[in-house]
């Protein structure tokens, strides 16, 4: 099920546009966005070191966003930057598809990982060694036959000339989300998509020196082995000692099934974790969108979020 469906309940209905700020809402200020600005760069800072698992990095990196695209929503509040809310809500669609991607390519190694584990639990049995080998094989068919969905890039502009405080926010959210799906494509693109992490210039953002510091170490770690390819190759292993010619060598086979038992018990446990953070990720855009849509809507702004 994409996220779009099981969230659909937070889209705002029938909105009417107008020119005007809402009654009630009065501008953020300076000080909200310059708490703004430091709650970002406390946040970019807290992720560093990165921890060697890629996955886990990524999800850390999720819940980052989630909490950005959180706090973009009453700093823009009563700010009347139409044209850079309207902008956003063009590009922030991206976001969500994004997220579905995602989802769609962690649901798809789940299923891969269940087809391992099958295949471990045939093994336990010596007269089930055939049926464990069809089910790798079985596994890789699925692989080829099915290509994952494509993760759509979110290219990050640095903006240039004078920018309004809600431009601002939103340089920040962009920044962030292109960060996240660079990551993203990093990690779980199995090696077919080559990833361009954004950096910001230093001058122009309180939270730049550390967003670039967050971007460096990602691009680092993006060239390390993620467990989605570790459990491939510890699979590819296993199959390889079941096709054995000369028959089967019970050490090696015993060996190579504890090794992909144990990259599935480390893979299940992250692949819930960032499943979360996606979500939460998703739920948030949501949010800010149906805000920046509520800016533009005559009366009540629709449903709100929590």
């Amino acid at each position: 099920m994409f996220l779009t469906d099981k969230y659909s309940s937070l889209l705002p209905l029938h909105p009417k546009a107008h020119r005007h700020q809402q009654p009630g809402k009065a501008p953020a200020g300076a000080g909200a966005f310059a708490r703004f600005d430091a709650a970002l760069a406390a946040r970019l800072r807290s992720l560093l070191p990165l921890p060697a698992s890629p996955l886990a990095a990524l999800a850390r990196l999720a819940d980052l966003l989630a909490l950005t695209l959180e706090e973009a929503a009453p700093a823009l509040a009563g700010e009347g930057d139409e044209a850079a809310v309207a902008a956003h809500l063009v590009s922030g669609v991206a976001l969500l598809d994004a997220c579905n991607a995602i989802t769609a390519r962690l649901d798809r190694v789940r299923r891969r990982r269940l087809l391992a584990c099958f295949a471990l639990h045939l093994l336990s049995s010596p007269s089930s060694i055939g049926r464990a080998r069809a089910a790798l094989a079985d596994r890789n068919d699925r692989a080829a036959a099915s290509p994952p969905p494509p993760l759509p890039s979110l290219p990050f502009d640095h903006p240039r000339g004078r920018l309004s405080a809600a431009a601002r926010v939103l340089v920040a959210v962009n920044a962030v989300s292109s960060l996240a799906a660079a990551a993203a494509a990093a990690v779980l693109g199995g090696g077919a998509l080559v990833a361009t992490f954004p950096l910001v210039s230093s001058g122009d953002f309180p939270w730049a020196e550390a967003f670039n510091a967050v971007s460096s170490q990602l691009s680092n770690l993006a060239t390390k082995s993620s467990e989605v390819d570790t459990i491939d190759e510890a699979v590819q292993k296993l199959s390889s000692v079941l096709e054995g010619e000369g028959g089967i060598d019970e050490a090696a086979l015993r060996a190579a099934a504890h090794e992909v038992e144990k990259r599935t018990e480390e893979l299940t446990a992250r692949l819930d974790r960032l499943s979360d953070a996606v979500n939460g990720v998703f739920r948030a855009a949501l949010c800010l969108r149906n805000a920046e849509l509520g800016s533009f809507m005559v009366g009540p702004a629709g449903k709100t979020c929590k």
